[in-house]
């Protein structure tokens, strides 16, 4: 493991945690499914082509991006797997999509420049998200447009709520996909990818495997909500992503004394405080202020005031004989206690995804 005693804030990843979750992943998986791992957003936060390194060295089959260039990064940093770009790609790259062999997600007319000749495309379906993708009702007109030749490799879709109690949602939308499906056979075409399913889709839909899934967030041990990793935390999965800080300055204020900008809080007694060094230019939100918590020395030390751009202020009257230079843990363990993505979601009103990709990517990453 690299040292990290210069390091201010950085971020661990466990190549062990991501290897885990692979293999539970694969245990669910019908025997002709295949595994797209799903490494948008600099890998959910985990740090783009060192993460898609890993997923390649335990056999993920394909790997899914959501622009072209994060896709010809990993082409130039060696990864073979076949790369579907997620996101819309505009014509004018067609050409260095054929290069690098890149898949390509398409849902609006083509034009007629023969660009697309050597690309496999993946066409996606709008079946009630209403974001990318072809309506069911457009789908006939839009096949007959597109023009001879053209290499349609797979079709897909993307649930808007497979997570939910309530099943009816997911259930319409797979039965308008599996109608999807039936409209490209009318026409004659015959994509060897089919899929639709996600994390949630794919831990709540099995029917719904069909030729490939695209699992982001349970590949990292992460979980849309803490009642869904209630529900599934018997795989297993774990969380391998670990957020670091150091303590840069202990003092002790007295009662009333103000903290940070716009005096928001103010100490009820006397306070032994710590300064980090992390802020919301690094990714910690703004929106933990006063609420957040952090864990020095195995215990909870609470944010207090507001969060600047890079420093933050806590409370250690708590811990145990704090100093300069201590670890600190923003997500992740430390002794008999754990931080979550998802608690500090849960504290904000918002989703662990949102909270891990937000972490700077010029942090230093360290694989362990």
């Amino acid at each position: 493991m690299e040292k990290t005693d210069n390091y201010k804030t950085w971020v661990e990843i466990s190549g062990d945690a991501l290897k885990n979750n692979i293999l539970i992943a694969r245990k669910r998986l019908m025997p002709h499914t295949k595994l797209l791992a799903v490494i948008k957003s600099n890998s959910y936060g985990h740090g783009l082509v060192e993460t898609a390194k890993i997923f390649s060295r335990y056999d993920v089959d394909w790997l899914g991006v959501d622009n072209i260039d994060d896709a010809i990064i990993l082409r130039r940093s060696g990864i073979k797997n076949p790369i579907l770009v997620l996101g819309l790609t505009s014509s004018s790259r067609f050409k260095e999509a054929a290069k690098n062999n890149l898949r390509l997600t398409l849902y609006n007319d083509l034009k007629s420049d023969l660009s697309w000749k050597r690309i496999p495309f993946h066409i996606k379906i709008d079946t009630g998200m209403s974001r990318q993708g072809i309506l069911i009702s457009d789908l006939a007109r839009f096949l007959k447009k597109l023009p001879p030749g053209i290499n349609i490799e797979g079709v897909f879709t993307h649930f808007a709520n497979a997570d939910s109690n309530d099943r009816s949602y997911p259930d319409f939308q797979f039965g308008s996909f599996l109608r999807a499906m039936e409209i490209f056979k009318d026409f004659g075409i015959q994509p060897e990818i089919y899929h639709a399913s996600a994390t949630t889709g794919f831990l709540t839909m099995p029917k719904a495997q069909l030729d490939m899934v695209r699992l982001g967030v349970i590949l990292y041990g992460l979980w849309p909500s803490i009642p869904f990793a209630e529900k599934f935390k018997r795989l297993g999965i774990r969380n391998a992503l670990t957020w670091k800080t150091r303590v840069v300055q202990i003092k002790n204020i007295k009662q009333n004394t103000p903290v940070g900008y716009g005096i928001t809080e103010k100490v009820k007694k006397d306070t032994k405080i710590a300064v980090l060094p992390v802020g919301y230019y690094d990714g910690y939100d703004r929106g933990l202020s006063s609420i957040g918590e952090v864990l020095i020395g195995g215990r909870r030390c609470k944010v207090l005031g507001r969060i600047s751009m890079n420093l933050m202020v806590v409370d250690v009257s708590k811990a145990k004989n704090p100093k300069i230079w201590d670890e600190v843990v923003l997500i992740g363990r430390q002794g008999g206690e754990n931080i979550t993505a998802e608690e500090l979601a849960d504290k904000i009103e918002t989703i662990s995804y949102e909270i891990v990709s937000r972490i700077n990517p010029l942090l230093p990453r360290i694989y362990i």
